[in-house]
């Protein structure tokens, strides 16, 4: 469930996959190679919308949220 608090780009993915996209796992993820607010990395999701032939990524960075999203899902992660 959402909630104010949660990561605007967070939210954007759970709209998405409520809108019917699906996550194309592996989800991956890519180290930064900067000092960033998020120097764990960046979460790249492929969504795919097959009923429409459509394609696109996502890039998050990390949260609470999302982290325990990718847990509970069990979604494979790649580091690139």
């Amino acid at each position: 469930m959402l909630n104010r608090n949660d990561d605007p780009r967070f939210t954007q993915l759970m709209k998405a996959l409520a809108a019917g996209w699906e996550i194309d796992e592996p989800v991956l993820i890519r180290s930064t190679w900067r000092e960033t607010t998020h120097p764990s990395g960046t979460y790249h999701f492929v969504l795919r919308q097959k009923a429409q032939d459509k394609t696109t990524l996502l890039s998050l960075p990390p949260s609470p949220e999302l982290l325990t999203f990718l847990a509970d899902h069990k979604i494979s992660i790649t580091p690139l």
